[in-house]
């Protein structure tokens, strides 16, 4: 099997030769790795992936060439900014005027803070606008430059997402606190606008189908498994991800759900969503691969739960004698080695190094 066959085949919880590893790398990790190779500092390198962001794809697939890994995440790239750096803050300008419209969030992805966020939708008419917004970004010609960073890595494992389905992008529509208290004062309106946002997630799932990609990477950051409850998960989020999931149950593409922080508590509801894997396993939300293993091991396959603190903060030893213990609880077959969230930004690449070691030289044996 080749590292894409590989992934599939974990993926699906069918034997496999060894464990494949997929760490969640975002460019914003290999801008730094290379930034002295590049003659460049590593706020630059973010500046270049801002103005020309088919560059972002160049960090990814080169970072995961050098470690070796078996699958990588490809995303839609976002739009070009026009963008002022000043000493080691960058700011984005308005294409028009020059004048500021946010600032980088250089610690969180490269997003942009707003200066002046678009104010809170009140309305479904107003939910519906935006989240055609969201989906029109899925233009055909950005799937095209999708699909021809897909073919640079015919052997490799490729996922990508389409917009978000749940707490994070009503967060987005509604702003966090609000959104917190409209389960409480108008929950009938988040029911409506959930289901709208899963409509809008499945337009735009089929425009990625044209890249090629094997794989959809659904879910939410740690709202859905840190700041609500497990009763609110399953009323308003539940029915949005089930949607998702049976629109795709019969074509050839696979699916993982991705929520981080405390996923404990709804790990079985996230095996019954329809996806085939469940993954990060943040350890930092004290979820267990083991335990996982345990509860849902025989529903859907597992990826994650190496500590991401480990990764930045740790020894190559350390990285790479935690990978072991989680390879041992979670395989030997079913499980994809894999951070327990995104790689932070600082992680030394020998300690990357030293995770995919672990997968593809079966050191956990």
């Amino acid at each position: 099997m080749n590292s894409r066959e590989l992934m599939r085949a974990a993926m699906l919880r069918q034997p496999t030769e060894r464990i494949p590893t997929m760490p969640q790398i975002c460019h914003d990790t290999p801008v730094r790795i290379f930034a002295a190779e590049d003659g460049r500092d590593w706020i630059d390198g973010m500046r270049r992936c801002l103005e020309q962001p088919a560059a972002i794809y160049d960090y990814v697939i080169r970072l995961v060439r050098k470690i070796g890994a078996d699958g990588l995440r490809l995303f839609v790239k976002p739009e070009a900014m026009r963008i002022r750096r000043v000493k080691d803050d960058l700011f984005a300008l308005d294409d028009k005027t020059g004048e500021r419209v946010g600032r980088i969030d250089l610690l969180g992805g490269g997003g942009v803070i707003a200066d002046k966020p678009e104010p809170p939708i009140e309305t479904l008419a107003e939910a519906r606008a935006r989240l055609e917004t969201m989906v029109q970004g899925y233009r055909d010609e950005k799937i095209a430059i999708l699909r021809q960073a897909r073919e640079r890595v015919p052997d490799l494992f490729v996922a990508s997402s389409p917009i978000g389905i749940t707490m994070n992008t009503y967060a987005t529509l509604r702003g966090r606190v609000q959104a917190m208290l409209d389960f409480y004062d108008r929950p009938a309106f988040v029911s409506a606008v959930m289901e709208l946002q899963a409509e809008a997630a499945i337009r735009s799932a089929e425009k990625l189908l044209g890249a090629g990609i094997d794989c959809f990477y659904i879910g939410d950051p740690s709202s859905s498994g840190s700041l609500i409850s497990p009763q609110h998960f399953e009323r308003f989020c539940m029915p949005a991800y089930r949607m998702f999931c049976r629109h795709f149950k019969s074509r050839d593409i696979l699916m993982y759900m991705h929520i981080c922080g405390n996923s404990r508590l709804i790990l079985e509801m996230m095996a019954n969503s329809g996806v085939n894997t469940v993954e990060p396993l943040d350890p930092l939300g004290g979820v267990s691969v083991a335990e996982a293993k345990q509860r849902i091991g025989h529903k859907v396959a597992l990826m994650g739960g190496v500590n991401t603190l480990t990764l930045f903060m740790g020894t190559p030893e350390e990285v790479r004698n935690e990978a072991i213990q989680k390879c041992r609880e979670g395989g030997p077959q079913g499980y994809v080695l894999a951070a327990g969230d995104m790689v932070p930004p600082e992680t030394p690449l020998e300690n990357l190094q030293a995770l995919v070691d672990v997968a593809t030289k079966s050191l956990w044996r």
